[in-house]
């Protein structure tokens, strides 16, 4: 909440110091580019951002869900629009973290074709497990897999995505041996895991929430630096016994590079303000997440941290998508 309030500060600040003529953007709809399919968490967030930004900016946002090579179908798209603030995105860790190692060639560079507008919101991973291992906390699982290695099987939404390398960060800081099994998406892992063909996985709180609420599988930890306020019960890796583990499922804006820094001010000031209402803080609350509402220089910040990050946990595993 303090980079919220210090954001929105700032952007209020810029703002008055822009031009005039900066004061008369947007004069006709803005797309909102989401690089994923729709329904899910990312998609979720953009669709709530999007109907208040239309409120915000005095003109509609309309989401366009442009799915494909793990968000870079859609992100291209993007890069390659006018730099005019008409087309801006809603992006992920995959899309700006994960992607550039995972990926041999890419056909457009975040870093140098993308220019971060603000991280948005922040929330974390949950990892849960299928009711009929023999288990009941993290430090248990551990325990387990070591003493039966090879024999777990691990899901994720796809080679490379989020669920994926948290799960491999895992492996290369507890040594255990347990087996990936990449699906096309965390929805039919979810399927599995609770069927029992895999025993765990990582997935956002919004999908595992009702899982573990209905008591369809066991939620044993989440990813985050902090415990979720939606599920407080539950602890963070870092303080079940793996220090220094944190992997979030971000949010947050970019725009074409090029598009003029007044635009970019503009559109920070509407997200920080955004998401400082409590309103908006609730519904995030539902999905797991939290506002951040940071500024375009500590978003790149978060960037360049994840991309070092994730970079080194590729490298070990191996991961690789062509």
């Amino acid at each position: 909440m303090k980079i919220l309030v210090s954001a929105l500060v700032t952007a209020i600040s810029l703002m008055m110091a822009a031009p005039s003529w900066a004061q008369k953007y947007p004069d006709k709809p803005i797309r909102m580019v989401v690089p994923y399919v729709a329904g899910g968490n990312l998609d979720v967030i953009s669709r709530l951002f999007a109907q208040s930004l239309s409120e915000e900016l005095g003109q509609p946002v309309v989401v366009d869900n442009r799915p494909g090579a793990n968000g870079n179908t859609g992100m291209e798209q993007v890069a390659r629009s006018p730099a005019n603030g008409y087309t801006i995105a809603m992006v992920a860790a995959g899309t700006m973290a994960i992607n550039p190692s995972l990926y041999r060639t890419m056909a457009f560079d975040p870093e140098k074709d993308l220019a971060p507008v603000s991280l948005v919101a922040s929330g974390p991973l949950v990892l849960q497990i299928n009711n009929a291992l023999p288990i009941q906390n993290f430090q248990e699982l551990i325990a387990y897999a070591k003493a039966n290695p090879g024999k777990l099987n691990f899901g994720s939404g796809g080679n490379g995505t989020l669920s994926h390398l948290s799960f491999e960060m895992l492996r290369q800081r507890t040594g255990i041996d347990i087996i990936h099994v990449p699906y096309k998406g965390t929805s039919i892992a979810v399927n599995d895991l609770i069927a029992g063909h895999i025993q765990a996985m990582f997935d956002t709180l919004s999908t595992a929430a009702p899982m573990i609420n209905e008591g369809k599988v066991r939620g044993i930890a989440v990813t985050s630096a902090k415990r979720s306020e939606a599920i407080p019960n539950l602890p963070t890796v870092s303080e079940a016994g793996v220090k220094d583990y944190s992997a979030d499922a971000w949010s947050g804006l970019v725009v074409p590079a090029g598009t003029p820094r007044d635009i970019i001010v503009r559109l920070q000031t509407a997200i920080a303000k955004i998401g400082s209402r409590d309103i908006i803080q609730k519904r995030l609350g539902v999905v797991g997440s939290e506002a951040v509402g940071s500024t375009p220089e500590q978003f790149a910040a978060t960037i360049r941290a994840e991309r070092v990050r994730w970079a080194e946990i590729v490298k070990v595993s191996g991961a690789r998508v062509d």
